[in-house]
């Protein structure tokens, strides 16, 4: 009696197994189409219910993947826009001043054909060519930058430096254009030191940047100020001109990328928008403020405010 009991049960459990091994299989069976269909394209997660822990652990995790793949997806399709904007806006910022310098320097070759001993007709074409070289020069430079910014190559190396200093040198980069343009300079910079603790490079390219977009979009004002203020915890550099400024409400969208106010678009600049949102990326970067003060057709102040400590 107790050995047919034993063999009865028995029995049952083989078929408890196999039964709950077939179920097993089916819902594996099931989750591989679910992940066939996923694999073909079909965006979505996996909706399977079941009894079984491990099936149910195993779908969680599923899922848990399947969520950064489409994260990853998504931010590569984004990357992958603004790389096709940027090499647009590469292509288009570079076809000006390049048939620029192209036709300057067939004037050059037009002069020294037609008098070899004019040498002062020659220094003048020579003067502007070396400007828009150094203007082309400085647009390859924020592509370079953006593309360093945004893939995390550009590091930030803190040391002392004397903001006076560097401001000053910064400003003689553009004695040439300065002069050329007939523009009016007013520097409030004291003779004597202000050091801080910071990146020497990454303040350049902002204070460039800030110069080479008051030039741009402040010329016909025909005024530069640059400014080094100095209080307890922090020190500002300003940069102003009195162009056609920037309206209220475009104040908050001008650091993104880009971007380009009315004003600028109105008057077909052939700016990327690139300038200010290397500005507000390394301004982050060094955990310094940028702001910007602007009444149109009379001033225009953009304010990097560094931290001292």
């Amino acid at each position: 009696m107790i050995r047919v009991f034993l063999e009865i049960t028995l029995v049952v459990i083989v078929f408890w197994q196999f039964c709950r091994i077939q179920r097993f299989k089916s819902e594996m069976n099931h989750l591989c189409d679910e992940l066939d269909s996923l694999l073909d394209g079909q965006k979505g997660f996996l909706l399977f219910r079941t009894n079984n822990e491990q099936v149910q652990r195993l779908t969680v995790s599923v899922n848990v993947f399947l969520e950064r793949v489409y994260k990853k997806n998504a931010e590569f399709k984004i990357i992958k826009k603004e790389l096709r904007e940027m090499m647009v806006d590469l292509s288009h910022d570079l076809k000006t001043p390049l048939t620029t310098l192209s036709g300057y320097v067939q004037l050059l070759q037009l002069r020294l054909k037609e008098d070899p001993e004019n040498i002062k007709s020659v220094e003048q074409i020579l003067k502007k060519l070396k400007i828009k070289t150094e203007q082309t020069n400085r647009g390859i430079m924020q592509f370079l930058d953006i593309a360093k910014i945004q893939s995390g190559d550009m590091e930030i190396s803190k040391h002392q430096i004397d903001i006076n200093r560097l401001c000053k040198e910064v400003l003689m980069e553009y004695y040439d254009v300065l002069e050329l343009n007939g523009i009016y300079v007013n520097v409030q910079i004291e003779d004597k030191a202000s050091m801080i603790i910071s990146d020497y490079n990454a303040i350049c390219c902002i204070l460039r940047n800030l110069i080479d977009n008051a030039l741009k979009y402040g010329m016909d004002g025909k005024y530069l100020g640059l400014a080094v203020k100095e209080s307890d915890d922090t020190i500002s550099i300003e940069v102003t001109d009195h162009g056609q400024g920037i309206e209220k409400d475009e104040q908050e969208f001008i650091f993104e990328r880009n971007y380009r106010a009315k004003a600028v678009r109105q008057k077909n600049n052939n700016g990327s928008g690139l300038g200010l949102s290397i500005c507000s990326k390394l301004a982050e970067q060094l955990n310094a403020k940028l702001r910007v003060n602007s009444i149109p057709h009379e001033k225009t102040i953009f304010k990097l405010l560094l931290e001292k400590s």
